[in-house]
C-alpha cells in the first residue's frame, strides 16, 4: 500500500522537523602547530585538532562547522556573533571579556628559554634555583636571543624583550620554525618558545639536536587551555553541554590525551590532572 498524500505531507513535516533539530556549532580555527597543522606530512593532527574530533563524537545532536582565519578574526567572530566556539585559547585578564569559557582548562606548558643541550651549561649560573633570571642572563654581551615579535611571551619575558638596559641581543624571527632552525645553527644562543612548539618543529624538520627547555624566573610555568564560546544562549548552551563532557573522567581522559604525543612525561601528567579537578 501506498503512502496517501497526507501522509507524505506528514512525514515532510516530520523529516523538516529532525533535520532543523540539529543545531549549527560554528568553531574557529587558527593555523598554530602542533595544537592545529594546516601543512605538511602531520597536516590534521594537531592536538587541538584531535580534541575536536573527540568534542564532535561527544555532541552529535550538533552540526559542527570549522572556519579557518586568524587569532583577531576568531574573537572578532566570536564576540559578535552567537553559537560559535574556539578550541585551545588562553584567558588573560581584561581581554575576551564577552565570552564564555570552559570550567576546566587544561594546563600546558608556558613560554621558556630554549637552548640546545649541550649548551645548558653556559645558561646554568643564571638558573640556580631552577628558573632562569632574565636580568643576570641579559648583562651578558656575548649571548643573541630569538623572538618572534608580535607575540605576547607575558610580563617576565616581555620586559626581558623591551628592555633598554639588556647586553644580551636579540633577533626578531617570522615564526617558531625559524627560530628553532636558528638555534640548530648556531645563529642564536637561545629562544622563546613553549616545549610543544619545539617537539613539534623538532620532528616536523627532521632535527637530530636535542633541545631543553628552562623555566623563566616571574613567568608562569603553566598557562590554562580553554574552549571558548560566545556568550550568548547558544554558545552557553553549548558549553555547558562541553563542560558535561569533560566532568566526566573518561570524557577529560580522551580530551587530553591527544597531547601526550608533545609533553614530557611530567608535564603530561600535570595537563591530565587538570586544573580545579
Amino acid at each position: 500500500m501506498g503512502i496517501t498524500k497526507s501522509g507524505a505531507v506528514l512525514l515532510a513535516a516530520l523529516t523538516t522537523v529532525g533535520v532543523q533539530a540539529k543545531e549549527s556549532l560554528t568553531w574557529m580555527s587558527v593555523d598554530l602547530p602542533p595544537a592545529t597543522i594546516y601543512d605538511g606530512a602531520l597536516a590534521g593532527s594537531g592536538f587541538a585538532e584531535q580534541q575536536l574530533r573527540i568534542l564532535f563524537a561527544a555532541l552529535p545532536d550538533y552540526d559542527h562547522q570549522i572556519v579557518r582565519g586568524t587569532i583577531a578574526r576568531a574573537w572578532h567572530e566570536l564576540e559578535t556573533r552567537d553559537g560559535l566556539c574556539i578550541n585551545w585559547v588562553s584567558r588573560e585578564s581584561g581581554m575576551h571579556w564577552s565570552a564564555a569559557f570552559s570550567k576546566h582548562p587544561v594546563p600546558n606548558p608556558g613560554y621558556r628559554l630554549v637552548v640546545k643541550s649541550s649548551r645548558l651549561t653556559e645558561v646554568l649560573p643564571y638558573g640556580t634555583t631552577g628558573e632562569v633570571d632574565l636580568d643576570l642572563l641579559g648583562r651578558n654581551e656575548a649571548l643573541t636571543g630569538g623572538y618572534m615579535d608580535a607575540r605576547n611571551y607575558l610580563a617576565a619575558i616581555n620586559g626581558f624583550i623591551k628592555s633598554e638596559d639588556r647586553g644580551a641581543r636579540l633577533e626578531k624571527a617570522m615564526n617558531t620554525g625559524q627560530m628553532v632552525e636558528q638555534l640548530r645553527a648556531g645563529r642564536v644562543d637561545f629562544i622563546f618558545a613553549t616545549p610543544v612548539e619545539v617537539a613539534f618543529y623538532k620532528e616536523s624538520l627532521h632535527l637530530k639536536e636535542e633541545f631543553v627547555s628552562v623555566r623563566v624566573k616571574g613567568s608562569p610555568a603553566y598557562n590554562d587551555g580553554y574552549i571558548a564560546c560566545s556568550s550568548g544562549p547558544a554558545g552557553k548552551a553549548a558549553l555547558a553541554r562541553i563542560d558535561s563532557y569533560l566532568e566526566r573522567p573518561e570524557g577529560w581522559a580522551a580530551y587530553v590525551a591527544p597531547l601526550q604525543r608533545w609533553l614530557d612525561p611530567t608535564d603530561f601528567a600535570i595537563a591530565r590532572g587538570g586544573k580545579s579537578r
